[in-house]
């Protein structure tokens, strides 16, 4: 073990691996699910979710975790590739599972799925912090400051993760506000639930701004990211009958989203572009 660690510092170890595998596998059902199949979350899921654009928005969020967890299980050896989205992960299942119990009774109890939902968002958390210290512990990451992350990057991060974190709070603790501006009719407990995914994008945006130093811990995140800001603005065009184009929230929702997916696309794009010229892989 010691020579592998020598070999690999900072590599992915078997049982954060194995807790990748969990998220994916979760990320590809509920993604494919409540996106290509949403008006099927009303009468299936762990609570009714309507109009069908509402779940596939959620949808987006679980696909945009197949990227992050394929890339992390197939694509890398080293954990500081995937490292910037654990704590957006961690604050999506305290945010999911806060929702749950604010709106409980919208929840169907006697439906084994609703328990798995509400168990997996209450492990998810306590799971990743423990794995992030195992990795600390057992493989910490090299102190390697080649091919340095660009400084443009970092304050276009901190600002669209601002603006992002902004709307998961608002979205979180007054739902009531965004109602009747939404692009399309949301309740406060769907609201709650978008807020996990702006709170991990977010999170993931401000904490590679923080934390990052090599370019290879950019592409995974951002990607991630892109993919989500990408699949939630398709919902307007996929969805158009339940599009209120009129509403105050409608362009600043597209143009926020574009925002999202032009900077990280940019963001990976141009960690690729270092991480080619110095011959380094993820």
């Amino acid at each position: 073990m010691k020579q592998a660690q020598a070999e690999y510092p900072g590599r992915v170890l078997a049982l954060t691996r194995a807790g990748i595998a969990v998220l994916l596998i979760l990320a590809i059902a509920n993604g494919v699910f409540l996106y290509f199949f949403p008006a099927q979350a009303e009468p299936d899921y762990a609570w009714p979710i309507k109009p069908p654009i509402s779940a596939a928005f959620i949808g987006a969020g679980y696909l945009a975790g197949m990227v992050a967890g394929a890339l992390g299980l197939f694509a890398t050896r080293s954990y500081a590739s995937v490292r910037a989205l654990v704590p957006g992960f961690c604050v999506l299942g305290i945010t999911l599972l806060a929702a749950t119990l604010i709106d409980a009774d919208r929840f169907r109890w006697d439906y084994s799925l609703t328990w798995a939902w509400t168990a997996i968002y209450a492990l998810v958390a306590p799971a990743a912090i423990y794995l992030w210290l195992r990795q600390r512990r057992l493989a910490p990451d090299a102190d390697d400051p080649e091919n340095p992350v660009p400084a443009s990057l970092r304050p276009l991060s901190w600002a669209l993760g601002a603006v992002m974190a902004a709307v998961g709070v608002v979205l979180f603790v007054a739902p009531d506000w965004l109602l009747e501006d939404w692009p399309w009719p949301i309740t406060p407990l769907i609201a709650r639930v978008f807020a996990g995914w702006y709170l991990l994008s977010a999170l993931t945006l401000l904490y590679s701004a923080l934390t990052a130093r090599r370019a290879r811990e950019l592409p995974i995140p951002y990607m991630t990211v892109a993919t989500w800001g990408l699949l939630t603005l398709l919902v307007l065009p996929l969805y158009s009958e339940s599009v209120r184009s009129a509403a105050a929230g409608y362009w600043p929702f597209v143009v926020l989203h574009a925002l999202l997916i032009a900077f990280c696309a940019f963001a990976v794009v141009r960690s690729l572009a270092l991480m080619r010229a110095a011959g380094q892989r993820l």
